[in-house]
């Protein structure tokens, strides 16, 4: 695994751009899942840039390029994936509560479908927090703290103490992993602290899991099935997985 996986960043950093088809010619024995995650781990570990269709070395762009890139090239990621959460989850949104959403790609898919409806919305995410703007209804919380040029979130200390002081009715949390090992995981300490303080606070925690993030594991773990009411997927979930979250009686979408 790892010598395919050197292989193909040895490759992508000799051709500083390549597409997805082109990593399948050159390794035909190879699914094109199995690529995908080989450059899913090659991001986690800086040397790659995920885009539309591909891969970019992280050498050939400049620091500007980097941060516009991630967070659009996760936008790009299973985006039919992304909105048909968005539109499950806001089938969960009722009037007169108040709610929390959170950052992230699937999320901003999300907030894109609040109705305008009398509504009370915590959120750390800034452009979330825009998009909502239209809503004339909608009463809107911008958390303060670090701001995340990548995935423009906002989280720390600040972030945590400030969601501790709120009531929520019901969160809407995204998730950068999740394994039945090591539960609902995040490759950011500040942000993990921020996920644990919205479950505490909140009545009803909702999950939004798309299918890249089943089987993959981060470095910190923000919640265990035990802490969750509902999942909304875009994909039905495996089969290991879905014993365990029937075992908890925990609604799926």
């Amino acid at each position: 695994m790892q010598k395919r996986i050197d292989a193909v960043n040895a490759y992508i950093q000799s051709r500083e751009e390549v597409k997805l088809y082109e990593l399948e010619k050159l390794l035909p024995n190879v699914s094109a899942m199995t690529l995908r995650r080989d450059l899913d781990q090659l991001e986690k570990q800086g040397e790659i840039i995920r885009i539309r269709g591909g891969a970019r070395s992280i050498k050939s762009l400049s620091k500007k390029m980097i941060r516009e890139d991630v967070y659009s090239g996760r936008m790009l990621e299973n985006p039919e994936g992304k909105k048909a959460i968005g539109r499950k989850a806001a089938m969960l949104v009722e009037e007169n509560e108040s709610i929390y959403i959170d950052s992230g790609t699937t999320a901003m898919c999300l907030a894109e479908r609040i109705p305008d409806i009398t509504l009370a919305v915590l959120t750390c995410a800034p452009n979330a927090a825009i998009e909502l703007t239209a809503r004339k209804k909608v009463e809107i919380v911008l958390a303060g703290g670090r701001l995340s040029k990548d995935n423009y979130s906002i989280s720390g200390l600040v972030t945590a103490d400030f969601i501790n002081n709120t009531n929520i009715d019901t969160a809407f949390l995204s998730t950068s992993g999740f394994t039945p090992e090591t539960g609902f995981t995040s490759g950011s300490l500040s942000e993990c602290e921020m996920k644990k303080a919205v479950i505490s606070k909140a009545k009803k925690v909702v999950l939004m899991v798309d299918k890249h993030k089943i089987d993959v594991r981060h470095m910190f773990t923000f919640a265990q099935l035990d802490d969750i009411d509902v999942i909304v997927t875009d994909e039905p979930l495996p089969a290991h997985i879905l014993k365990l979250v029937k075992e908890k009686n925990i609604k799926i979408i």
